[in-house]
């Protein structure tokens, strides 16, 4: 969830003050740190950075997440250096820029080719930066950045002139405005009928020119010398006084004594550490090199050619795919630097992705149920398994509570071994199961149904999502699946469901090259404005999805040969009680290969955000399964009906009113990582029968929709301290309240009361 705009307000000033005090210093250590590999499902990037400076080069989607894993701090980036305006160096921009936003970044500068800019104008209604400015200026050959860290220069690349990478396309295009204020709701502010009419009036809105990407960016790094050691033997020689003094000698400043002497810090000091060159490179195709190989003598300083030692290039960075880096014309120019230069390459030439905590969860979660928690595919460049399952041994009542999981699972194994899992319809298999920003254990909004063999659908695409396919199918699997999608349904416009909707597009036409199907895109009307913006500023993806409107399938539900074809009989949505442009959904699906149910009809409904809602009740009627979200723990039903989501409770007694046979609680918010925190008597009777806790990564089949129920004491032991932690802040949160209800009734004959773990009764202390 955003945070106050007070702390905001407060982490800015900080951030303003040790940005002055760092101004002059030249830095001791400069990190080069690789983010995400660019292997299938990861995104390239690269963060350079000081004690208090940093730096990221590229920012594909999952970049975020990657940072948030390898404790890569955000408070203190304030430039983003991108290569291309393709989505998959900037598809992880808003995401990343919404975080830094809430750790105290007062402003963010894009560096890069022409259009950057235009990616926030295009998701200004989804993506809100109130507390933080972003400015994108373009830049040409020549162009020099500096800063007390490093001198960067700026080396624009051009595609030939003649050779497009689409045809066709060059006209002017239509596209409807979307001025909807989609957190209006938050500020208590609802929009008013005239901006209603306004963008009624607009809906076939504006015109944009084709824009096809006909330049990249290419950086030389050259940082700073680092400031040689100061010597007490020499200053003692200078007569310079134990102090203040020293200290700006060792910044390298120059100082007066008493005496009026001045003394050089250049005379006190080691010799300063000449700064390395690290270069950045991302060549897309074959049509770039004749303009690269015409700025050849832009890198030749850096190449064998050097005057210097320290202007060879110590590290070059490669974005360029491994076909490009495999041209004769590529091998030439890498071959043109020393020998003491390292290359490195973030492509599809590596295979890990580097979520280890995924993995680390997979693991624990793998040992109550191999098959609806199954080990991740992708490979690791380093997994420990023996370590992970060694962290359970740990733990006080595990064991005891995981022999009681198991005692209770025989009855469903038996039935398992009746029927082979890869034949059940639908399947279920969780993706993103947080809300708002992704953590190490919960990505933003998917959830994928394999209703057959040879078909899914998608329920909201968060950010990274096709990196989550991935993780959990493998490559090769992952290509079968995805070529099997045949459905995305969205059920609003804000980012963290939706983001990752245009990486999907396009792993998909990759995939099939020229025979590319259109995807069904089952999404409010609004989402063209922003779709149609990218196709025609930055990649066209017109071609790869076919929109049906939501708001078309509230009174007529979708019928379709397609949708047949899928299992899926028809789509129905309601509008739900969240911000503008909101719906549920319920899928109309056919049951295969199931033990556990003799209907063959299957009834899915997928509440999206909302807050309790009748109309939802209404469309899941009769559900077999109700996917609902449960944002908050039911002591903070305040804050959820100010956010317009539900609490626990809220989300189980919706599934009770619409009559579902089984309830899935997802979309949890990010305070509770990795599991909900139950009410104490919840805790103490369990939840019902009809109940489940969806974690990423999890697999469900109608035969094991019973047995979730009876899971949640060994997810306790499981994340025992993990739990701890949300009762003392639950105690505390209540504590603060009570204190703060004494002082605003005056009441100074009562004793402090405090809350207790076990209970909800207040106690006098």
């Amino acid at each position: 969830m955003p945070l106050d705009p007070k702390h905001i307000a407060e982490a800015q000033k900080q951030r303003l003050k040790l940005k002055q005090k760092v101004a002059k210093i030249s830095p001791g250590i400069v990190n080069l740190q690789v983010l995400g590999c660019g292997a299938p499902g990861t995104p390239a990037s690269v963060y350079l950075f000081t004690d208090q400076t940093r730096y990221l080069f590229n920012c594909g989607e999952g970049t975020q997440r990657l940072a948030y894993e390898h404790k890569t701090k955000l408070s203190c980036l304030e430039n983003i250096f991108m290569t291309r305006t393709s989505w998959d160096r900037i598809g992880g921009l808003p995401g990343i820029c919404l975080t830094m936003q809430d750790v105290g970044v007062p402003e963010v500068s894009l560096h890069g080719p022409p259009g950057l800019g235009e990616l926030f104008k295009a998701m200004r209604r989804f993506v809100i930066l109130k507390d933080m400015k972003v400015e994108a200026a373009e830049y040409g050959t020549g162009d020099v950045y500096e800063d007390h860290v490093m001198t960067l220069r700026y080396v624009v690349i051009s595609r030939e002139t003649g050779i497009s990478p689409t045809e066709g396309d060059d006209q002017e295009q239509d596209a409807p405005i979307d001025d909807t204020d989609y957190y209006a709701y938050e500020r208590k502010k609802q929009p008013s009928s005239s901006s209603k009419e306004e963008c009624s009036q607009n809906s076939h809105g504006t015109r944009w020119t084709k824009r096809q990407e006909d330049s990249v960016m290419a950086y030389i790094c050259k940082l700073k010398p680092r400031q040689g050691q100061l010597s007490l033997e020499k200053c003692v020689e200078q007569g310079v006084p134990a102090g203040p003094l020293l200290g700006q000698l060792k910044n390298g400043n120059d100082v007066t004594l008493p005496d009026g002497r001045l003394v050089r810090s250049c005379d006190v000091r080691a010799p300063d550490d000449p700064g390395p060159v690290f270069i950045f490179l991302d060549i897309p195709s074959e049509a770039y090199f004749k303009d690269f190989q015409q700025k050849a003598e832009i890198f030749a300083p850096y190449q064998q050619e050097a005057t210097e030692n320290s202007d060879h290039a110590t590290f070059v960075i490669h974005f360029s795919p491994l076909s490009v880096m495999r041209c004769p014309e590529y091998k030439q120019f890498m071959d043109r630097f020393s020998a003491s230069t390292r290359h490195i390459a973030l492509n599809e030439v590596n295979s890990f992705s580097g979520y280890i905590a995924a993995h680390r969860i997979q693991y624990h979660l793998n040992q109550l149920d191999d098959q609806i928690f199954p080990l991740l595919k992708s490979q690791e460049a380093s997994l420990n398994p023996s370590e992970y399952l060694g962290e359970l041994d740990t733990l006080p009542d595990f064991k005891s509570t995981l022999a009681d999981w198991k005692c209770q699972q025989e009855k469903h194994k038996e039935q398992r071994l009746r029927t082979a899992r890869e034949t059940q319809f639908p399947r279920l298999v969780f993706l993103g199961t947080g809300s708002s920003i992704p953590n190490k254990t919960r990505n933003v909004s998917a959830t994928l149904i394999l209703t057959n063999p040879q078909s899914s659908i998608l329920l909201d695409c968060g950010e990274g999502t096709v990196g989550q396919i991935v993780r959990f199918f493998g490559k090769t699997q992952a290509e079968t699946v995805l070529r099997s999608l045949k459905a995305v349904y969205i059920s609003h416009l804000h980012a963290d469901h939706h983001l990752g909707l245009i990486g999907l597009l396009q792993t998909r036409r990759k995939l099939f090259v020229d025979s590319c199907e259109p995807l069904l895109l089952l999404a409010p009307e609004q989402i063209s404005y922003w779709l149609r913006l990218y196709d025609c500023r930055f990649e066209s993806i017109h071609k790869d999805y076919v929109l049906i409107k939501n708001a078309d399938m509230l009174e007529n539900p979708f019928k379709d040969e397609r949708l047949q074809e899928m299992g899926i009989k028809e789509v129905a949505t309601c509008r739900v009680r969240h911000c503008p442009h909101s719906f549920g959904v319920a899928l109309h699906t056919i049951a295969l290969g199931s033990s556990c149910t003799d209907d063959e009809n299957v009834k899915i409904t997928y509440s999206g955000d909302t807050m309790p809602c009748e109309s939802l009740i209404e469309l899941g009627r009769g559900s077999t399964v109700l996917i609902h979200e449960a944002t908050m723990e039911d002591e903070l039903v305040a804050e959820a009906k100010l956010k317009m989501h539900s609490t626990l409770s809220q989300a189980i007694e919706q599934g009770r009113k619409m009559g579902a046979r089984y309830t899935l609680l997802t979309h949890f918010s990010q305070r509770y990582a990795k599991i909900p925190r139950l009410r104490p008597d919840q805790q103490r009777e369990g939840l019902g029968a009809d109940l489940g806790i969806a974690f990423d990564n999890m697999e469900v089949t109608l035969d094991d929709l019973p047995t979730l129920c009876n899971m949640y004491p060994a997810l306790k032991a499981m994340f025992i301290s993990h739990f701890e932690e949300m009762e003392q802040k639950a105690i505390k949160r209540g504590n603060k309240k009570m204190r703060l209800e004494v002082a605003r009734n005056g009441s100074k004959e009562s004793s402090p009361t405090r809350f207790t773990a076990d209970s909800k009764f207040i106690e006098k202390s």
